[in-house]
């Protein structure tokens, strides 16, 4: 008679285990020139003062003062060294983890000289998880997010991501050197 084997039942994963941990800044950070500044003060005094003589509208003026103040501070916030997770449970960025249920998509982007591996969510709030890649493989990135997530070539861009890109090409703020 042979041998039967007896029903072993395999471990179940660990949810916890680390597949890819890296630690990057936290944002991609370009150091602004003056003139940055400066064009972006010239063209808010210029939309305030079209926006006094045409629509008389002084709430308007102090979203665009807002506005500007809002630019002037992000842009003035240097990156501090965070980390990031990819677990068999989900992704952890800086310690918040997104579950792969509540993740949809994710492509790879440069920006100023720093790769971004993005993260397109299936949440109202963020739409997207941006991660500075350093010290790590993207290829190997990509075939680990790829077992739960779908790769894109192209980033997913609304139509207000089109906007911007055209604004920028149009009015830039700085000359390139």
């Amino acid at each position: 008679m042979p041998a039967t084997k007896p029903n072993v039942q395999p471990d179940p994963p660990d949810l916890n285990e680390t597949l890819i941990a890296w630690k990057s800044p936290s944002h991609p950070y370009k150091k602004r020139e003056p003139l940055f500044y400066q064009t972006l003060v010239a063209i808010a005094v210029l939309l305030s003062i079209v926006v006094f003589f045409l629509f008389h509208d002084i709430l308007m003026i102090g979203v665009i003062v807002s506005v500007v103040f809002l630019v002037y501070a992000l842009s003035k916030v240097e990156p501090v060294e965070v980390e990031h997770k990819i677990t068999r449970f989900g992704f952890d960025n800086v310690d918040r983890l997104y579950k792969w249920i509540e993740l949809y998509a994710f492509w790879f982007e440069k920006r100023w000289n720093h790769n971004v591996l993005v993260i397109q969510t299936r949440l109202p709030f963020p739409g997207q998880i941006r991660a500075v890649v350093s010290g790590v493989n993207e290829a190997k990135l990509k075939d680990v997010l790829g077992r739960y997530l779908l790769f894109s070539k192209e980033p997913i861009r609304t139509w207000m991501d089109r906007v911007s890109i055209w604004l920028s090409k149009k009015i830039p703020l700085e000359t390139t050197s």
